[in-house]
């Protein structure tokens, strides 16, 4: 099919959004697709030098803007808009068919896509935003909690004056998701067909084979930016808790503004000689560290779904969540132990504890290996596009 693919950020060697892009790129094409890609112009030089068979890009250059550079995230909001609409220009003014289009980053429900403008179906998506950190929870992010508190604004009662995205939702053919705030977010919207996908995937290489719990003691991971409603300092203090019960060791793999603050928490407790802080790593150290660990740790209070969870769950390691956003929506069987969020905050490091403790001591680990793996193998990037593809020929079909 004729596939025209939205994905503003795009990146053969880069994680997050642009490796996305890039990875529904090169996953489309595997397919037989013909795919024109829509990108910012930035990385011209890699995104050529290793250019799919079937695939080319359409470089487009974000118009400028009236926001100053210096106001950061509201420049990056209005360039983004700006990239959009002259990306929906581009295609207007060509004289090209396509069968479908597809918008795939960024991956933000309130960014919206303006291709719903072009006379071919849209597949939006996947998408995240419509959830929320829980309130009750403010103290982990310290000062950026105002502004929390507007974000969520912003994908509860504000989202309805947001035009564009509402736009998009109300003319897509389908909207992927990658949780149920977010389908229900879409609803209070307009959307009619909203469908359940993850934004996360694999590549084939990164699924191992089930393997047995490691020996000596055990190491707790937690990968992920320093950021406060990644909650790092929650995952110290869990850690605290568990440390009383047992031998362990935490490994902390990242960087980010609470680094010092995540640290100054470390020492508090009496930790230093327990815990690890490696910074930031390549993705093969990062691997490695999955391939030797004992559980993962995810803390994260807000988060569309969470890459370290299904990368860990790739390579065979259990892990221990937080029930909320994606990971609640996902049946992973015994792969993972979800806790609840308590009423009171302060309860909440002891469970994760008691959580870290039932994957370790239960002797039900290599089961738990099992399970992680068949559930991650659900998620690479073949099976993503084959199930897009799938949508393609539904939606193009319904067209006719």
């Amino acid at each position: 099919m004729r596939v025209l693919l939205s994905a503003f950020a795009c990146h053969p060697r880069h994680g997050s959004e642009p490796g996305t892009g890039w990875h529904w790129t090169a996953a489309l094409s595997d397919l037989g697709h013909e795919v024109t890609v829509l990108t910012w112009s930035e990385h011209r030089e890699e995104l050529l030098a290793r250019c799919p068979k079937g695939v080319s890009f359409r470089f487009i250059d974000i118009p400028k803007s009236p926001v100053p550079r210096s106001a950061e995230l509201l420049w990056a909001y209005d360039a983004y808009g700006r990239w959009q609409d002259a990306a929906a220009r581009e295609v207007e003014a060509q004289a090209r068919d396509y069968d479908v289009a597809h918008h795939v980053t960024y991956g933000g429900l309130h960014l919206g896509s303006m291709l719903w403008r072009l006379p071919i179906p849209l597949l939006y998506g996947p998408v995240g935003g419509g959830q929320t950190a829980p309130a009750s929870y403010w103290r982990h992010f310290g000062r950026e909690w105002p502004a929390e508190v507007l974000r969520t604004a912003s994908a509860g009662p504000l989202l309805k004056l947001n035009r564009r995205c509402q736009q998009t939702i109300k003319n897509s053919a389908v909207t992927l998701v990658n949780n149920s705030a977010t389908a229900a977010a879409c609803r209070r919207l307009g959307g009619t067909d909203i469908r359940y996908m993850l934004a996360d995937g694999l590549s084939c290489e990164w699924i191992a084979d089930a393997r047995l719990q490691p020996a000596g003691i055990p190491v707790v991971l937690w990968v992920g930016t320093l950021l406060p409603r990644k909650a790092p300092t929650l995952a110290v203090q869990a850690f605290a808790e568990l440390r009383r019960a047992m031998p362990a060791r935490l490994v902390i793999a990242g960087d980010g503004p609470l680094r010092t603050r995540v640290r100054a928490t470390i020492e508090r407790l009496g930790l230093t000689d327990d815990v690890q802080m490696l910074g930031k790593l390549p993705r093969e150290d990062i691997r490695s560290l999955y391939d030797s660990a004992s559980v993962l740790l995810f803390t994260s209070l807000r988060e569309s779904f969470g890459a370290p969870f299904i990368e860990a769950l790739g390579r065979g390691l259990p892990a221990v969540a937080l029930d909320l956003a994606g990971i609640a929506d996902a049946d992973v069987g015994s792969a993972a132990v979800k806790v609840a969020l308590p009423p009171r905050p302060d309860d909440l490091p002891g469970r994760l504890a008691s959580a870290l403790q039932t994957v370790l001591c239960d002797h039900e680990w290599e089961s738990r290996s099992i399970a992680a793996v068949k559930w991650a193998a659900e998620w690479t990037w073949p099976v993503k596009a084959a199930a897009a593809t799938r949508l393609y020929q539904e939606i193009a079909g319904s067209r006719c």
